[in-house]
């Protein structure tokens, strides 16, 4: 009878953790409804704002509203989007030219060129890529250390110094930071990389905690592959999702939680990873995303 009863109330509690991940999903990514991005304020700042999520953020926020200030290393490529972007929305934008890998002096002149907008929205979104070898195999190790530890972690710190205060000042504002979807176990030929995702989605996190109270929403976005030409070694960028997908599902789920993958196919997609033992996610690693990655990674240098 006792073991009958463990039964029941195991089953039970099964069911309702699993109506309750449902429901929870079906919220974030199928009912789609919108936050009023003008709420936080005039602007978004976008880094990495030339290409992929970055861009297709730009023109979405600027399509609600929002004047864009971008943020990105190439010149030609920010005035492009820029004059799209007022063409189509009818919206100021700003441009700075930055590369993100150079010393810290970089974010005195994003500081000024700052300055006086009313910033209601902050997206992270610049980052770098990686080969996909042993720690000591990459080609240039020191400068992959560097890039890394500049690009990926310091910006989104020194760009979250540099606008939260006015966002707490004003006691509105938003954060968006994309990490790429943080791997909670050790991955061969990702050793350099899987930790920084960790780093940013674990900051965002314990900030969205800290400033809260203050009237500032901060999230974490954990995506998967997206058709974006960082992405071309991974696999068919037809069979991605697209970002235009991505970031209409994605901007969906603001204000609605801490943490997102962004899209119900890549919450799926890490939801299965997380069941996998770690032996075995290794040698599906290995087969599904390294090696297939690394030789595409190869033919694109050779075909360069």
């Amino acid at each position: 009878m006792v073991f009958q009863w463990i039964g029941i109330a195991t089953t039970t509690y099964l069911v309702i953790k699993l109506v309750y991940y449902l429901a929870q999903g079906a919220y974030l990514y199928f009912f789609r409804t919108y936050p009023d991005f003008n709420k936080y304020g005039k602007w978004s700042v976008i880094t990495g704002a030339t290409d992929g999520i970055g861009k297709e953020t730009a023109f979405q926020l600027a399509s609600r509203g929002q004047n864009i200030a971008l943020i990105s290393r190439n010149t030609e490529r920010l005035k492009n989007v820029a004059k799209e972007i007022e063409s189509k929305h009818n919206v100021q934008t700003k441009c700075l030219t930055i590369d993100f890998s150079d010393d810290e002096e970089i974010y005195d002149k994003i500081a000024d060129f700052l300055q006086g907008l009313d910033i209601g929205t902050l997206v992270n979104n610049v980052g770098t890529d990686q080969e996909l070898v042993r720690f000591l195999e990459q080609s240039n190790l020191s400068l992959t250390i560097r890039n890394l530890v500049r690009v990926d972690a310091l910006s989104i710190l020194k760009m979250t110094q540099i606008v939260l205060p006015g966002m707490v000042k004003r006691k509105r504002g938003l954060i968006l930071n994309l990490s790429g979807m943080p791997i909670p176990f050790p991955i061969r030929k990702l050793a350099s990389t899987t930790p920084i995702k960790s780093f940013v989605d674990l900051f965002s996190r314990a900030l969205s905690y800290e400033y809260e109270s203050e009237g500032i929403t901060i999230q974490s976005c954990r995506p998967g592959a997206v058709a974006t030409k960082t992405a071309q070694p991974y696999g068919d960028l037809e069979k991605m999702i697209s970002t235009k997908d991505y970031c209409t599902s994605w901007l969906a789920t603001v204000d609605k939680a801490r943490w997102t993958h962004g899209h119900w196919q890549h919450a799926v997609e890490a939801w299965v990873w997380h069941k996998i033992p770690t032996a075995l996610i290794q040698k599906l690693a290995d087969y599904f995303y390294i090696e297939p990655g690394a030789k595409a990674m190869q033919d694109l240098e050779k075909n360069k």
